[in-house]
């Protein structure tokens, strides 16, 4: 009763599964249906479960009683096939069709993506060294002095440095080419005013871009968006006083949008406060924490920028070398992978919907939506997504980089050393990173760390030959195979030393524990064989 497989792959690494089940096997499970069945099914004439076979199929229906089997033999069916044929698959199969005389059976099931990366190893670039600037360091400890300020409502103008509260409003003014589109789109729109006017109305809402009843600067231009000129305007009016002036933005100012644009200002103090900071000094260092001095605290602080700005890099040359993958590569994969990134996309939405205290359903309904939108938005997203993480895969493969339980222990010795002092707060972290969620954290962040490393190492002309890596990984393969072979080994000989070792006593319990499961197939089988009389 073997399956009859047929496979055929599109050209969306999907493959078209056809399985055609031997009649006999179908009828030998609607007999064990029946017998299931016959166990729930009062017939006058018949105890329960002994129901005859043709009687039963007579109640029920041919054809109610296949559709029946073929529901419980589908998975065992479907199983069979796929150990036969062990496809590469990415997602779980979709069911497609089904004939039930002959019983024939089809399966889309989607195949493991197929990347073909470029000559990416000829790519070169300049990695500049990560560097903190002193200054960096100043105004970090600029935050922690502001951190730790008091504040003392005065009544005098405004100084330099002070806290003031502001209302008011501030807009864009409309350049020359703004005012030339704006008259050739009132004489287009003549004899229509009022929707001119109302356009005009929404032109000038999208200029604002200052709008307050109350708001807290701090008049240093360092800290303040608007730069200096706002903080000149400002400085030496007092509470109560109103101000109108002009501000004319860089042409390399930092909003690209505001730069070489003139934008008005009207701006009215509510209120004037002075700033008392306290000293760059040891004290300031023990306001922040367990820090003695500031040197000590400048350090901590170099470190920790440093330690960040190494991060940016990281990320920003693995970007950019996905950039470049994806500029000569060759990527194959089934539908089935987008719509698993956008379900992704969309249960993490999900989650913040959730946390903001919205119900789901409510929240599409408030934006007069559905979950198919939402989806098709994220559809775009999502196929980048994919592309970006199957080539940066790739070039994993490619490169041969792995994680073994060495570099996981390394990792975790270094994320427990600031723990020291606490063994069960060691201990306990130690559990955290060699299980589920941290585990998988931690996984991850070493094989990023190894893919920079190569990256960097590809783009200066350093890797290692890929040759090499080759013969390294067939020899590291080979050896792991030898020695799961010599575990099965040893795992054999102590299962036959613990059989050969049983006593009489315990035989004798084996045969009497086996002789009751024998009578029972034989009362099964006499059954088996009135139900066929």
């Amino acid at each position: 009763m073997t399956l009859k497989i047929q496979t055929e792959q599109d050209d969306k690494r999907q493959l078209l599964l056809t399985i055609e089940v031997p009649e006999e096997r179908v009828e030998k499970q609607m007999r064990e249906t029946a017998r299931k069945l016959a166990k729930d099914i009062n017939i006058p004439g018949f105890r329960k479960g002994k129901v005859p076979y043709p009687v039963l199929l007579k109640r029920v229906g041919r054809d109610a009683l296949r559709t029946e089997a073929v529901e419980d033999m589908l998975q065992a069916v479907f199983t069979e096939a796929i150990d036969e044929i062990d496809p590469e698959m990415y997602a779980p199969a979709n069911f497609d069709d089904m004939a039930m005389e002959p019983l024939v059976l089809k399966f889309t099931i989607p195949l493991t993506p197929e990347v073909t990366l470029g000559s990416y190893r000829k790519l070169r670039k300049e990695i500049e060294p990560v560097a903190i600037a002193a200054e960096a360091v100043d105004e970090a400890l600029e935050r922690i002095q502001t951190r730790h300020q008091t504040l003392e409502d005065v009544e005098r103008p405004v100084e330099a440095g002070d806290m003031v509260t502001l209302s008011g409003k501030g807009e864009l003014l409309p350049t020359e080419e703004a005012e030339s589109k704006e008259a050739a789109e009132a004489e287009a729109e003549e004899g229509a005013q009022e929707g001119a006017t109302a356009e005009s109305d929404t032109a000038s809402e999208d200029n604002v871009i200052f709008n307050t009843e109350s708001v807290e600067f701090i008049m240093d231009a360092k800290q303040l968006f608007w730069g200096q000129t706002f903080v000149d305007n400002v400085v030496g009016l007092s509470a109560g006083d109103e101000k109108t002036f002009t501000i004319t933005f860089p042409e390399d100012f930092e909003e690209e949008e505001l730069a070489g644009r003139e934008a008005s200002f009207t701006v009215n103090v509510l209120n004037v406060r002075s700033r008392n900071l306290p000293l760059l000094d040891d004290e300031l260092a023990k306001l922040e924490g367990t820090f003695e001095t500031l040197d000590e605290l400048r350090d901590s602080i170099q470190k920790e920028l440093q330690t960040n700005a190494e991060g940016e890099a990281k990320n920003t040359l693995i970007e950019s070398m996905i950039d470049d993958l994806l500029t000569d590569a060759t990527l194959v994969y089934p539908p089935a992978a987008v719509e698993s990134e956008i379900d992704g996309m969309v249960q993490n939405f999900k989650n913040q919907v959730t946390r903001a205290g919205w119900t789901w359903d409510d929240f599409l309904k408030l934006q007069n939506t559905s979950e198919e939108k939402l989806r098709e938005n994220f559809r775009e997203g999502a196929e980048t997504q994919l592309k970006r993480q199957l080539v940066l895969r790739q070039f994993i493969f490619d490169e041969k980089l792995r994680i073994n339980d060495e570099d996981i222990e390394a990792a975790i010795d270094e994320r427990v050393a600031q723990f020291s002092d606490n063994e069960a707060l060691q201990k306990g972290m130690r559990d955290y990173y060699h299980q589920g969620q941290g585990f998988e954290m931690l996984s991850s962040e070493v094989l990023m760390n190894k893919a920079y490393a190569r990256i960097e190492a590809v783009l200066t002309g350093t890797a290692p030959d890929l040759a090499e890596l080759e013969a390294e990984a067939a020899a590291e393969a080979a050896a792991e195979t030898e020695a799961e072979a010599a575990e099965m080994v040893e795992d054999g000989e102590e299962t036959e030393t613990a059989v050969t070792e049983t006593t009489p006593e315990t035989e004798a319990e084996i045969e009497e524990t086996a002789e009751p499961e024998a009578v029972a197939v034989s009362a099964d089988e006499d059954v088996k064989e009135d139900e066929a009389e």
